[in-house]
């Protein structure tokens, strides 16, 4: 069998990840494009939310299937998925094919985010995974910026069914990379249909947990009592995962602490990253009256620093062990936030890049810690299904969180009639759940009897 072509594949890891993180944004510019060619306001929303929801779905499934069936099959399937709902998108000239197409989309990108993460881990070993994680992750820095531009250009040249065809090339070299360079020996195994009975339960239960998350937005009791439902339903069907013969879920992982230690802190640190990137832009736009262009660059210091911790963080877990160093991020991420809650809405554009560049580098030294560490508790033949549970928890983290400080800004926006008062209530929340966060890092000793090695 031939081996695989490493540079190759980094390529193709980042311009996968390049392609989720440019659709995940780019549509924001196309909203009102959309809603006004479409005739409908409801489509807007939800073209959103059922990306989420399909994609946040279809991750752990995918890990679960990659294992057994091989990487390879899965990100091709995922990249075809993603292709032809892109197509579609592009294509749509209803609401309904537009949301139909967006499923389609979204089930691919499940595919392909677990799957650039179980490379990583298989293709690269401990020491190098900060470094290549960290040129990874600059592709959602650099999407981030480039999105609003690119969209706005398309929108004035073109129209708004360009901003999904602008992905395809995207697809079809990524697709080619991994076909050529790509080389992996997997033995082919039956469809279980026990395993299938296990995937659906596991879908309903996420499915009704991500939408109680959504129904907060209008109701909160509604949104908590669905949510409640989810979660509950989550439980039975973990409890049900310990005694199976063959679980879809990390079962060995989960059963230790240490583990669901880092678990949380992927959970809580991308829930932390989501409120700076929506909120701090907002600021620069509302109180500083700046452009949406200013508003897109002050989030520049903190992808590149992100990126530069992320390249360190495997370096700096070994001379300062994983939990010192942990704890020594949230604790600057703590400083941070109070600072930013504390700030005047005059703030000086500088001295908010400083403080992006600040947590830039605390979230990207954070964020791959909690994530490669938690990736050393897989072994060969669960590689997958670890890298797609912990997609699906960052995706979960950030989900949570963004309705959750949506619903503190707006209360204490509605109390006050301040907008300032909305963002310091946010950063201040953010704040106090990473400060939480700290406490339990900081009194559990996990971490320290840990064998894991970065």
């Amino acid at each position: 069998m031939k081996a695989t072509n490493k540079y190759w594949m980094i390529a193709a890891i980042y311009l996968a990840t390049f392609m989720t993180a440019i659709e995940s944004t780019i549509v924001v510019t196309a909203v009102r494009s959309i809603a006004d060619s479409l005739n409908s306001g409801e489509a807007v929303s939800l073209i959103f939310s059922v990306y989420l929801f399909s994609s946040a779905i279809a991750t752990p499934i995918f890990g679960r299937i990659a294992d057994q069936y091989g990487k390879k099959r899965v990100f091709q399937w995922g990249l075809l998925l993603f292709l032809i709902g892109t197509v579609l998108c592009g294509l749509s000239t209803s609401s309904v094919m537009l949301i139909l197409s967006r499923i389609i989309q979204g089930v691919g990108a499940g595919g392909i985010m677990p799957m650039t993460f179980a490379l990583i881990g298989e293709l690269f070993d401990l020491e190098t995974r900060g470094k290549v994680m960290g040129l990874n992750n600059s592709a959602w820095g650099i999407a981030s910026l480039a999105a609003p531009l690119l969209g706005g250009l398309l929108l004035s040249v073109l129209s708004w069914h360009w901003i999904f065809f602008i992905n395809v090339p995207f697809a079809v070299v990524v697709l080619a990379i991994v076909q050529f360079f790509y080389h992996e020996e997997t033995a082919k195994k039956a469809v279980d249909s026990n395993e299938f009975r296990q995937h659906i339960h596991f879908a309903t239960g996420l499915f009704v947990l991500l939408a109680g998350i959504q129904l907060t937005d209008t109701s909160i009791l509604l949104g908590a009592a669905v949510i409640l439902l989810g979660i509950s339903d989550l439980i039975v069907f973990y409890r049900k995962e310990q005694g199976a013969a063959s679980a879809i879920l990390p079962i060995k992982p989960l059963a230790d602490g240490t583990f669901r230690l880092l678990i949380l802190c992927v959970l809580l640190i991308n829930g932390a990253l989501i409120g700076f990137q929506v909120y701090v832009p907002i600021w620069v736009q509302t109180e500083l009256a700046m452009s949406p262009t200013a508003a897109g660059l002050i989030l520049l210091p903190s992808s590149i620093f992100f990126i530069g911790g992320s390249y360190y963080s495997g370096s700096l877990a070994t001379q300062l062990g994983q939990k010192r160093l942990l704890q020594f991020i949230l604790a600057v991420l703590v400083m941070s936030f109070i600072g930013l809650g504390l700030l005047p809405k005059e703030t000086s554009y500088i001295v908010l890049l400083i403080l992006s560049s600040i947590l830039g580098v605390s979230i990207g030294i954070g964020v791959t810690i909690s994530v490669i560490t938690a990736q050393s508790f897989a072994s060969k033949e669960n590689l997958s299904t670890v890298s797609g549970f912990i997609t699906l928890c960052r995706t979960l983290g950030q989900s949570f969180m963004i309705t959750f400080l949506g619903m503190i800004n707006q209360n204490f926006y509605t109390l006050s009639q301040k907008t300032i008062v909305g963002y310091h209530a946010v950063f201040f929340t953010i704040s106090v759940i990473v400060g939480l966060l700290f406490f339990i890092v900081n009194n559990s000793d996990l971490l320290s009897r840990s064998s894991r090695k970065i």
